[in-house]
C-alpha cells in the first residue's frame, strides 16, 4: 500500500492550475505547491526546494515538470530519505544557455508572442484541436509575471546539477517528449546515465507541455512509474 504523498512542481511561467486536472485522478493525497514566485540569487531552483521541504511532511512520490523538474532534483538532494519516487517530466540537469537571452529580452519589454510559446509548447496538430491544457497555458501566459518568469530562465541557463545527481539513489523515472528542443530526449538520456536507478520513457510525438493534454493518462503514466519502482 502506498501511503506517500504525490506533490507536483510546475514549469515557468505556468501556475498550480496546470496540474489540478491531473491531481483529479491520482489517487492519494496530492500537494502542488506553488513555484510561480521565484527567488533572486543565483539558485532559485535550490531555495525553492528548500521551502517545500518545510511545507509538506512524510514520504513523497516526488514530480517535477521543467523548471519543476530542477526543484525537483534540488528536493531530491534535499530530502532524499523522504522521496519514494522520483518522476522527472520534460526537464534536465544541465545548462541550457539559449535562456539567457531570452530572459533579457523579457526584462526589457519583449515578451514572446503566446503562439511563439504554445507553438514550442504544443503540436500544430494538437494547437489546431485545442484543449483545455492549450487554453489553460495561454490564459498563464497572459497573465505571467515578466519578473519571475526572467528569473526562472536565467536560472534554467545556468543549472548544472550533473555532478550531484549520482547521488539519488532512490527510484527515477524520466519522461521525455520527442518534440520538446529544450529538454531533449538526447539530454534527458544523458541524466539517465548518471542516475543509480533510473529508466527513461520517450514519447516522440510529444512537445513539451503535450502531457497535461489528457490529465488521466498523465495520471495513470505517473502511477505506473512510481508503482513499478
Amino acid at each position: 500500500m502506498n501511503d506517500a504523498s504525490w506533490v507536483l512542481l510546475h514549469g515557468t511561467p505556468l501556475t498550480p492550475a496546470i496540474w489540478r486536472p491531473t491531481a483529479a485522478h491520482l489517487l492519494g493525497p496530492v500537494r502542488i505547491p506553488d513555484c510561480t514566485s521565484v527567488p533572486a540569487g543565483p539558485e532559485p531552483q535550490a531555495s525553492l526546494a528548500e521551502r517545500i521541504a518545510t511545507e509538506i511532511d512524510g514520504e513523497i512520490d516526488l514530480v517535477g515538470h521543467s523548471f519543476g523538474g530542477q526543484v525537483a532534483l534540488e528536493l531530491a538532494l534535499l530530502i532524499p530519505g523522504r522521496i519514494r519516487s522520483l518522476t522527472i517530466l520534460c526537464s534536465r540537469d544541465t545548462p541550457f544557455p539559449a535562456f539567457a537571452a531570452v530572459a533579457s529580452a523579457i526584462r526589457s519589454g519583449q515578451v514572446p508572442p503566446a503562439d511563439a510559446t504554445l507553438a514550442r509548447w504544443f503540436s500544430p496538430t494538437e494547437l489546431a484541436a485545442g484543449g483545455d491544457a492549450i487554453d489553460e497555458a495561454r490564459s498563464e501566459l497572459a497573465s505571467a509575471s515578466a519578473l519571475d518568469w526572467a528569473r526562472a530562465l536565467d536560472a534554467i541557463a545556468v543549472y548544472d546539477a550533473s555532478s550531484r545527481t549520482p547521488d539519488l539513489r532512490m527510484p527515477v523515472t524520466l519522461i521525455a517528449a520527442g518534440g520538446d528542443a529544450v529538454s531533449t530526449p538526447a539530454a534527458m538520456g544523458d541524466l539517465q546515465r548518471r542516475l543509480p536507478d533510473a529508466r527513461l520513457d520517450v514519447h516522440p510525438e510529444w512537445h513539451h507541455l503535450s502531457p497535461f493534454l489528457d490529465p488521466r493518462a498523465l495520471a495513470r503514466l505517473l502511477e505506473a512509474g512510481a508503482d513499478a519502482r
